[in-house]
């Protein structure tokens, strides 16, 4: 029987229980006609640091209170947004045991400047998967899909509730020794911390 198709949100460096669904399914759909939502992890990510959690957000034209569909945002590039994340993670991560593996590819995709989000989501996507060394079949629309084919996934994780009630495996985070565990934060925060090989050893679904 053929694995369903999961149709779901573009997410900026997704969560770890949004990332976990995504690697446990070989096929998704991304839904790019779905409108805009503020306070959403679609322009939001959120990391750690030696003060506790940080959300670092995608400025976009127009305000976030527009429910414009996702494939027409466009990014607003009048603050620069792109190096301050950069410092962000590099001032959090630094001391992470494998940010340095990933820190100069980071970089390299931080240059990129598309006018639209979901160009600049779909770059992180690629690169997330090279790094996790995964196959995943991303398809960027529906056509030619069958309707009773696609299940609709929508993690129920926001910004304001991404660490409330969720169980994932512990991990060493860089600021332990200061602040306690800080569970389902950005995916960047345990490729950082762990690496994309054990990552993938935890998620991957099997080769068929």
């Amino acid at each position: 029987m053929p694995q369903p198709i999961l149709k779901t949100d573009l997410q900026y460096f997704g969560s770890i229980h949004f990332v976990k669904t995504l690697m446990e399914n070989r096929n998704v759909v991304f839904d790019l006609e779905a409108p805009f939502t503020k306070m959403s992890f679609k322009n939001r990510m959120v990391i750690v640091t030696s003060q506790g959690p940080l959300m670092l957000t995608i400025p976009i034209v127009g305000g976030r209170d527009q429910k414009t569909p996702i494939k027409d945002i466009t990014i607003a590039y009048d603050t620069p947004w792109t190096a301050q994340h950069l410092k962000s993670l590099t001032t959090s991560y630094k001391r992470a045991p494998y940010f340095e593996y990933y820190e100069q590819s980071l970089q390299v995709l931080y240059a990129n400047k598309p006018a639209k989000l979901v160009d600049f989501l779909l770059l992180c996507s690629d690169w997330l998967q090279k790094q996790l060394k995964l196959n995943w079949n991303f398809n960027q629309t529906q056509e030619e899909v069958a309707l009773d084919a696609i299940v609709k996934y929508y993690d129920p994780w926001l910004p304001k509730n991404y660490n409330q009630n969720i169980v994932l495996p512990k991990y060493q985070q860089v600021f332990s020794d200061q602040i306690d565990f800080v569970a389902n934060l950005s995916i960047l925060d345990m490729l950082f911390c762990v690496g994309g090989r054990e990552i993938s050893k935890l998620w991957a679904p099997p080769i068929k």
